[in-house]
């Protein structure tokens, strides 16, 4: 992943468009292949982030992009660890790097209260450090961090819209865990050179499908096998066939497959995640999955990977 050329050397460079970027494109669980869940999507020299799972921070940095003077939008699908797990780390680390436009957050009800709790509770330590280390700094540092941090930070419901001059976020709720009291979001991303969908955590449903309809890209989650799926008759995620069966439904043009187990990574990542995802199963565990999506969309079908750059329209 490299970035570099659209926004390398202080600022952005002339480029225009719209591209999707995979942050992280693992589960819940540890893999040293995958970081936990994110992606980004930019429209011209602006970065829209969705989702902040572990590694989110980090990822972007290697990619070549300074969080601190490009992600100035964050949207969560849900609050599930994978999903919020470096939200801490990035609002503290952006706010002491000399964030000075807020970072303006939304995402389902609770969204506040974890933030509050991240930034006020568990990081309030670093938090109270960062201040005072601000008042402590002498008087001829002119270009101090802030003294709070640039945060805006709201809930939204279900038929949330969010509107600027050069794009429009459209969010709707998917079939995840809401038996367990967690509301999933799904967002369209539309803007004047093209759509892009991104699932979230979700079955197959019919929100999905009217969100990503007639999108140029649907980023959809491929947690688990269909076998797994099957066998253990899950009601909160997506295998390939179904993430193909959403693709087919909607009339994308182009499907990616993310939330990807750790099928193929190492030893200790397997062991651990095997509750869920059983034994280790070979490289060839991919090209299956691809087969699996293929079998009901028959557009373009790739797999997530940290880094994955996918120019819309291309």
């Amino acid at each position: 992943m490299d970035l570099s050329r659209y926004f390398g050397g202080g600022g952005p460079s002339s480029h225009r468009g719209l591209k999707a970027v995979i942050i992280g494109s693992g589960t819940a669980v540890p893999d040293p292949d995958r970081a936990n869940a994110s992606q980004a999507v930019i429209i011209d020299d602006e970065i829209l982030l969705f989702d902040c799972g572990e590694r989110t921070t980090v990822n972007l940095v290697k990619a070549g992009v300074n969080p601190v003077h490009f992600v100035d939008e964050l949207f969560f699908t849900h609050l599930h660890r994978d999903h919020m797990s470096d939200y801490g780390y990035f609002v503290t680390t952006s706010w002491i790097c000399g964030r000075r436009k807020p970072l303006k957050v939304f995402g389902p009800p609770g969204t506040k209260q974890m933030s509050d709790a991240m930034i006020y509770g568990a990081f309030k330590p670093e938090a109270d450090f960062i201040k005072s280390y601000i008042r402590a700094l002498p008087p001829h540092i002119t270009n101090r961090p802030e003294t709070d941090p640039p945060l805006e930070v709201q809930d939204v419901d279900p038929s949330f819209v969010h509107s600027t001059d050069r794009y429009t976020v459209i969010a709707g709720e998917v079939e995840h865990h809401q038996r367990c009291g967690m509301p999933s979001y799904a967002y369209r991303v539309e803007c004047q050179y093209g759509v892009i969908a991104i699932s979230g955590d979700t079955r197959p449903c019919k929100t999905m499908i009217d969100l990503a309809r007639g999108a140029d890209l649907l980023i959809h989650d491929a947690a688990f096998l269909d076998e797994i799926i099957e066998k253990r008759q899950m009601w909160s995620h997506s295998g390939p066939s179904g993430a193909g069966k959403v693709a087919r439904e909607a009339g994308v043009k182009k499907l990616v497959l993310t939330h990807l187990g750790p099928y193929d990574s190492a030893p200790a990542a397997v062991e651990m995640a095997s509750m869920f995802y059983g034994s280790r199963r070979g490289p060839h565990i991919w090209e299956e999955m691809l087969a699996d999506a293929a079998k009901y969309y028959k557009g373009p079908v790739l797999l997530a990977a940290d880094g994955l750059i996918i120019e819309v329209g291309d």
